[in-house]
């Protein structure tokens, strides 16, 4: 009689867990899905797109198509080689810079702007100079892509445009 009450119990326990996780599943399956809504809307507010466009005041993603890009290489006088001198240990080390920008050709402001950065090679040299000299000569070349994206930021900030859509460098170091 004793086993009989007991298998009961344990049966009657396994029936209320099994209901009891039903219960918790569906309920976690519906605020995940809120949860994910919530994420979804803020990233579109914030612009985090996840396919990597820029969004427009709407909230619509409105991605740069690559035709759209034209690139102007940033040249020191009249040699593309931008040269930055370092010296650890005693010796000088020297770091060659090639740089491109890229520039959305059908910004509302290219025309403008496009003058403006091709006659302000000198300010961008010197910000590509300054940037390159944030890094020591052995973490310059492994730093290239964080180097891109600062320059990128300082040169969308001192031509104050969005149409600059990109910074590529080349490094050789020596």
């Amino acid at each position: 009689m004793k086993k009989s009450m007991l298998n009961v119990i344990t049966l009657a326990l396994v029936l209320i867990n099994l209901v009891l996780t039903v219960i918790l599943t569906f309920s976690l399956v519906s605020t995940n899905n809120k949860t994910n809504s919530l994420i979804g809307r803020i990233a579109e507010i914030i612009d985090l797109d996840v396919a990597g466009g820029s969004t427009t005041a709407n909230g619509s993603s409105n991605a740069t198509n690559i035709d759209d890009i034209t690139y102007i290489d940033v040249v020191n006088g009249d040699n593309d080689d931008i040269t930055v001198s370092y010296t650890e240990n005693g010796k000088t080390h020297y770091a060659v810079f090639n740089v491109s920008i890229g520039v959305n050709t059908k910004a509302k402001d290219y025309s403008s702007k496009s003058t403006t950065i091709n006659n302000g090679m000198k300010v961008i040299v010197n910000a590509i100079q300054k940037e390159a000299m944030t890094y020591s000569y052995s973490t310059v070349a492994a730093n290239k892509t964080t180097m891109e994206a600062n320059l990128l930021k300082t040169l969308q900030d001192t031509f104050q445009t969005d149409c600059i859509q990109s910074v590529m460098v080349s490094v050789v170091v020596q």
